[in-house]
Parts: structure tokens; sequence; C-alpha cells
């Protein structure tokens, strides 16, 4: 029968005999020779990627915070606009008006 190094046998192990502490430390260490490099360099491309988009959000946000500042702006310009339109507007009338007046008392 084979053993492990621990003394458990690979039958033991495929009934489901749990493998000691030692068993399970020294999976850990083949599993970190295996995938450890991998993992970290996985897990360091993942805070460079996380890191990115949060410099977009708060990129993106400034931005947002800019265009909505120039629309705010642009509809105040319109309003004054349309205001100043109107009196000019109302002005021309009142002076057709007392045109109209004046000739009509000629």
């Amino acid at each position: 029968m084979a053993m492990t190094m621990n003394g458990t046998s690979l039958g033991e192990l495929r009934n489901g005999a749990a493998p000691t502490e030692g068993t399970h430390d020294k999976l850990e260490q083949i599993r970190d020779l295996l995938y450890g490099e991998f993992k970290r360099d996985h897990d360091a491309r993942l805070k460079a990627i996380e890191a990115r988009l949060k410099d977009l959000e708060g990129d993106l946000h400034r931005k947002l915070d800019v265009i909505q500042a120039r629309v705010e702006a642009l509809a105040s310009e319109g309003a004054a606009e349309r205001r100043s339109s109107f009196d000019e507007l109302s002005r021309s009338i009142f002076e057709l008006g007392d045109r109209i007046r004046r000739i009509s008392h000629d």
C-alpha cells in the first residue's frame, strides 16, 4: 500500500480520509509553488486596474461637473438673451404704438 509523506495511504485519501495538518501545509506549499506567482501577478494586475478605474471615475466626475457648469452658464446666458430680446421687442412695440398715435392725431 502506497503511503503519502505523513503516513496516510492513497487508498485512505481516495476514500475520503481527511489529511492531517502536515499534509495540508505541504499541499499549500505545493499550491504556492505551482500557482503562487500567477496569483501574485494576477492580484497586482487587478489592483492596478482598480486604481486606474478609480482615477478614470474621478476624471469623469470632474469633467461632468465642468459640463454641468457650462450647461448651466449657457442656460443662464440664453435666458438673459431672451429677456433682452423681449425687452427690445417691447420697446419697439411701444415706439410703434407711439408713432401710430402721433400719426392718428395729426
